[in-house]
């Protein structure tokens, strides 16, 4: 079972509980429900009526895991332009793949608009096969 990412360990430590127990069981069924893949559970996963309104979650992010990453990406040699590009392409996958496909929903998540989403999709899928081809 995927572990939960820092953000959504600190959500449910402070979130209140008036159901107690079975509130907290119901809760974490209804993350579980809504996440995909093998990474761990994130605050995207979190479904909107369990949302804290107040951006209690965003706290959390950029955390030290992102930074080690753009870090290593930078030592590499990898320049702004493709980390934009790279990080774009990869959130858009993982919407894609927390909505089952459904692009309508993985578009409202990323916060743009289904055509959008697919123009962005096609774009990700020749640059992957002009470097594979």
């Amino acid at each position: 079972m995927p572990e939960f990412d820092v953000a959504v360990q600190e959500y449910l430590l402070s979130r209140p509980y008036p159901g107690n127990v079975r509130e907290l069981r119901q809760v974490v069924e209804r993350i579980a429900h809504r996440h995909v893949g093998p990474w761990p559970i994130s605050a995207g996963d979190i479904p909107e009526q369990d949302c804290p309104g107040d951006g209690e979650l965003k706290r959390s992010w950029p955390d030290e895991a992102f930074e080690n990453t753009i870090a290593a990406a930078i030592t590499l040699g990898v320049g702004l332009k493709e980390l934009s590009q790279i990080t774009a392409e990869t959130a858009v996958r993982i919407a894609i793949q927390t909505e089952k496909g459904n692009l309508q929903r993985a578009a409202r998540r990323l916060g743009v608009t289904d055509r959008a989403l697919q123009i962005r999709r096609a774009a990700a899928n020749v640059r992957r096969d002009l470097l594979t081809g």
